[in-house]
């Protein structure tokens, strides 16, 4: 039986958008801001408990803040990625992710979560053939006593 050139096309879009996320991830970890901040539309919203970021330029704004607090070694792990495509060029998807997070340098003992939460994201592809992430919502799930929230969360809008 034959691919429908549907299916291949969902599933062009399913391994972009897993792409996607494992490049924010990696980008993140290893402190690659222009990278990580490429991966968002000009105009998108990035949430996690009250803080909103919106535009590239805050949510540069949000990760040169969060790299120049000092040495902090992080790894985010993720899973259970669902995506679901709206439309030709519009998707949304959900994913948990796991972190673990200190301000010190590796190797770091022990090796607890800081933080397992739940992501919401809604992503677009954009003229460019490239899918970027248009909104990403971070629902906090399980905390490490040490986590206070994320960075800048007093900058309410």
């Amino acid at each position: 039986m034959a691919l429908e050139l549907e299916d291949i096309a969902r599933l062009e879009a399913r391994l972009a958008i897993e792409d996607l996320n494992t490049d924010f991830y990696h980008y993140l970890d290893h402190n690659k801001v222009d990278l990580l901040v490429g991966l968002f539309t000009v105009d998108a919203r990035y949430i996690h408990g009250s803080r909103v970021s919106v535009g590239a330029d805050q949510i540069r704004d949000l990760f040169d803040t969060r790299s120049s607090a000092g040495v902090r070694t992080t790894r985010h792990l993720y899973s259970g990625l669902k995506v679901d495509l709206i439309e030709t060029d519009r998707a949304r998807g959900t994913s948990v992710c796991m972190t673990f997070a200190k301000n010190a340098a590796p190797p770091i003992t022990p090796a607890m979560p800081y933080l397992v939460a739940d992501f919401f994201d809604d992503y677009v592809r954009e003229g460019d053939g490239c899918w970027r992430i248009a909104k990403r919502r971070i629902e906090r799930i399980f905390l490490d006593p040490s986590n206070k929230g994320p960075v800048g969360e007093t900058n309410k809008v």
